[in-house]
């Protein structure tokens, strides 16, 4: 059971690690073939509910405060415009760098490194992969 916890809070925090890099590195990580933006508020909020759903009372107010402002600042992104969901926007925009920002304030909250996460762009399938599976 603790080992699950472990690897569920180092995925939460490699989420995070990854919305406080620089836009290259984003950029980066993530494979050709998906919409990165999309996939850096994903990944994050699918670590955040899975760490809420089963963790939540182990969090103290200054972590679930960083938490809510991130996934609150991706919310936003979503209901303004769909400008915000491409690599230049990523790259450019004032709304990522704001991002990148909260981030860092909730690593901070969780006492977890500013660095560079480990890329798992091998967990994802591209739609040519998933033809070649199919038609075997």
């Amino acid at each position: 059971m603790e080992d699950s916890r472990k690897a569920i809070f180092e995925r939460m925090k490699h989420s995070i690690q990854l919305l406080a890099s620089p836009s290259d590195i984003q950029l980066r990580l993530l494979p050709p073939y998906v919409c990165k933006a999309d996939e850096l508020a994903l990944d994050f909020d699918h670590w955040r509910v899975v760490v809420l759903d089963n963790y939540e009372r182990d969090l103290n107010l200054d972590q679930l405060s960083a938490l809510k402002a991130l996934q609150e600042k991706l919310d936003w992104l979503t209901c303004d415009s769909k400008k915000h969901w491409t690599d230049e926007a990523i790259r450019t925009s004032p709304e990522w760098q704001g991002i990148r920002s909260l981030a860092t304030s909730a690593l901070q909250a969780f006492g977890w490194p500013v660095e560079s996460p480990p890329s798992y762009a091998n967990e994802y399938i591209s739609a040519d992969q998933v033809r070649r599976h199919t038609e075997n």
